[in-house]
């Protein structure tokens, strides 16, 4: 028997995950919902926001060059075709379209770019009121 699925109880019962995960001693109760809790709840949107500069143009055309020869055919649904001639905001539109928003951030500096700010924004979903707002600057390192 694996250490992820051992018997919970003397029943012989087995879940897969780890034996703390179904600890009956450990395990907790949520109140009970009912309507009038259910209708007090709201939907938030979080917005994340990154500013960003463009450090190394160099670096950042050799990386969208290299994506655009890895995958011609993604770089031509964007209108990128051989010699693959970019200016920066092209090139940069194939990076960030190949990374995503979130790994662009993460994986700034080796693309050439600096992140600037960070901006976290929370609105309730029903009526756009603003439930959390916080902004980070960062300095050149």
């Amino acid at each position: 028997m694996s250490a992820l699925s051992r018997p919970v109880s003397g029943a012989g019962a087995s879940f897969p995950g780890p034996a703390h995960a179904v600890d009956p001693a450990r395990a907790t109760r949520r109140p009970a919902r009912n309507p009038a809790s259910t209708a007090a709840r709201s939907a938030i949107t979080v917005t994340e926001t990154r500013r960003l500069v463009i450090e190394d143009p160099g670096l950042l055309m050799h990386r969208a060059w290299q994506i655009a020869r890895s995958d011609p055919e993604a770089a031509a649904e964007l209108g990128y075709e051989e010699p693959y001639f970019m200016d920066e905001r092209q090139a940069f539109t194939l990076v960030l379209a190949d990374c995503g928003g979130a790994e662009l951030g993460e994986r700034a500096e080796q693309l050439g770019l600096r992140v600037v700010s960070a901006a976290t924004v929370a609105t309730r979903t029903d009526s756009d009121s603003l439930f959390y707002e916080d902004e980070q600057i960062f300095g050149q390192s």
